[in-house]
């Protein structure tokens, strides 16, 4: 049977927006599929369970199957309806529900006079907006007959395998800015290929530093076979998206009238954008740029701020220096950065940041998480999946002792050292899936890798004893944060964006249960914890014990239209959640009373 694009798009669409809207407003029950309440329904359902949401400012409720229920979160949906027991209940399309809940949204935003604003027309043209997306990319990744969920592939082909995006937010391939047609050169699901833009800056109006033994524009040079006018002048190099933007900005024009900034126009190496799109790969370079781009992605305008180009050169002298140590965990440094000065404006937006590139070879077998974890296309495997069916072949297993197998790997490898190193330093990583990756070249998990200048939190409480190690520190902005803090964020981005991930696709791929792989980790968790005496002793205590964790709530961050960059401390929307870990709990002792 052959899936449209549209048909999987909107599936996709509603599977993650559902989620986040349950999740994030305590919304929603599950109820079985009685036969009394099927003889109302004009459509029957065909599974044990639904999912039953009331809309009260709209007097109407939606009922869905439950294709399949995750205990750590993310359920898949079958067929809907709309109504109540009174007038009856009809089949209603994917798309009308996600509008019919963000009109809910809206309204209870206008009735009970929340402080943060409604912003349901932002919120459904980026919705809509996601959804075409997806659409446009499905359609062209299906025409060409590629797998793109072979676990085989290149680090490149892995960060632009990512058709359906971020597992927790409602609107995962919002690009916000982006031209429709702009998407074939620029977006990585297209896989296109575009030189960078180039301009000449004078050098009275620069901004440069590095902790490498080659400076930034050693760097540069390798990179394009601009020339040199003088000493006076340097290429600059520049996302094309970045450059056609900034070319219309008055403090960037009034620079080019006075003769600071010179159009070169596009030239040297030809590049393909990672996951992020604002970072740039090519294969034979040693170094990714990492721009800003007028672009909104998911939630927030991705621009490098100024506190943050020191940020990783800063962090990088702190692990050189260190006695923290791990064979399995890997970072991917940005240890350069160029920036241009102007009057009157704190980012000229130029700031671009260096990034080393450690997959010049192709990195056959490295693949961030949120690839490895991707749902799969209609009578396809995921990546995870295929994995574990080849080592259990070749083991001559079951898969769910190789699921075991892997996944004590996977927790030992990722999961610990970001631990230990949070223990140890008092620096905690901002470590979602889409900045974690494994090297998975011989199926078990061997290496993590862990990106983005932006994602380190330095505990208060270490303050000292960081600043003893490098006394740079207290001059770099943004990276020390209350440990509270920090607590609640590395939980959703370790915890429960990348390792509940795992989990729930072991548990949706039928190849072994959430709940068993939720009591692995709640051990290995407790043996973790016996190694640490800090700030990570603390963090997993707080995670085995609380009754409820603290969530990023990506749809209310996106209906009040919260830029999380843009705000104090880069502050998102958080909610609470019950915690898995004690619901597993509950169970085991629900199991010894029957015993």
């Amino acid at each position: 049977m052959q899936h449209s694009a549209k048909r999987i798009a909107e599936n996709a669409s509603l599977k993650a927006f559902v989620n986040s809207y349950i999740k994030e407003t305590s919304s929603g029950e599950l109820l079985p599929v009685s036969k009394n309440g099927q003889s109302r329904h004009r459509t029957k359902l065909q599974t044990e369970q639904m999912l039953e949401i009331n809309l009260p400012h709209q007097r109407v409720s939606l009922r869905m199957e439950i294709l399949y229920r995750s205990f750590v979160g993310r359920h898949s949906f079958g067929t809907i309806l709309k109504g109540d027991d009174e007038t009856g209940w009809d089949q209603e399309e994917p798309l009308s529900v996600l509008i019919l809940l963000i009109q809910e949204l809206h309204l209870q935003a206008v009735h009970s006079g929340e402080s943060k604003r409604s912003c349901f027309d932002e919120c459904l043209v980026r919705m809509l907006e996601s959804y075409h997306s997806m659409c446009t990319y499905l359609e062209e990744r299906l025409a060409t007959g590629e797998d793109v969920l072979d676990p085989n592939q290149t680090f490149i082909d892995a960060e632009q395998s990512l058709l359906f995006g971020h597992w927790l937010h409602p609107t995962p391939k919002s690009r916000q800015g982006m031209a429709y047609w702009q998407h074939a050169a620029y977006a990585p699901e297209l896989k296109g290929r575009f030189q960078l833009y180039y301009f000449y800056v004078h050098h009275t109006i620069m901004q440069y530093e590095s902790i490498l033994d080659k400076s930034v524009w050693d760097i540069v040079y390798e990179e394009t076979d601009v020339q040199r006018i003088d000493e006076k002048w340097f290429p600059f190099p520049m996302h094309p998206l970045q450059a056609h933007y900034l070319l219309e900005q008055p403090h960037i024009r009034k620079a080019i009238q006075t003769g600071l900034i010179q159009d070169k126009g596009p030239c040297g190496k030809w590049y393909t954008a990672t996951s992020s799109i604002r970072t740039v790969f090519n294969e034979e370079s040693n170094w990714m740029f990492k721009f800003s781009i007028p672009v909104k992605v998911t939630n927030s305008l991705r621009v490098n701020k100024q506190h943050e180009l020191r940020a990783g050169l800063i962090i990088g002298k702190v692990l050189q220096k260190a006695r923290w140590k791990s064979k399995t965990c890997r970072f991917i440094h940005d240890p350069a950065y160029l920036a241009v000065r102007l009057p009157g404006v704190k980012e000229s937006g130029f700031e671009t940041i260096v990034r080393s590139n450690p997959f010049q070879n192709g990195g056959r077998g490295v693949t961030t998480i949120a690839a490895l974890v991707q749902d799969p296309l209609p009578g396809s495997d995921s990546k995870l999946a295929t994995i574990i069916k080849e080592l259990a072949l070749k083991e001559r297993s079951s898969y769910r002792m190789i699921s075991e197998k892997w996944f004590r790997a996977y927790v030992e490898r990722a999961i610990f050292p970001l631990i230990s190193l949070y223990d140890e330093l008092g620096i905690a990583l901002e470590a979602h899936q889409q900045n974690s990756l494994l090297d998975i070249h011989n199926g078990y998990p061997t290496m993590y890798y862990y990106r983005d200048n932006q994602g380190y939190y330095l505990a208060e409480s270490y303050r000292q004893s960081l600043l003893s190690l490098v006394p740079e520190l207290q001059k770099t902005e943004g990276l020390f944060y209350d440990d509270e803090v920090i607590q609640n964020r590395f939980t959703y981005y370790l915890i429960m964006n990348q390792a509940f991930a795992v989990i729930h696709r072991f548990g949706a791929d039928g190849l072994m249960c959430e709940r068993q792989l939720l009591k692995v980790l709640k051990e290995a968790l407790k043996q973790c914890c016996q190694r640490c005496s800090g700030a990570g002793r603390l963090f997993i205590e707080g995670l085995l014990v609380k009754t409820e964790l603290a969530f990023k709530a990506n749809l209310l961050t996106r209906f009040h239209d919260v830029d999380e960059l843009a705000e104090e401390l880069e502050q998102a929307v958080y909610v609470k959640v019950q915690n898995p870990f004690q619901a597993v709990t509950s169970l085991e002792v629900q199991h010894a009373e029957t015993i």
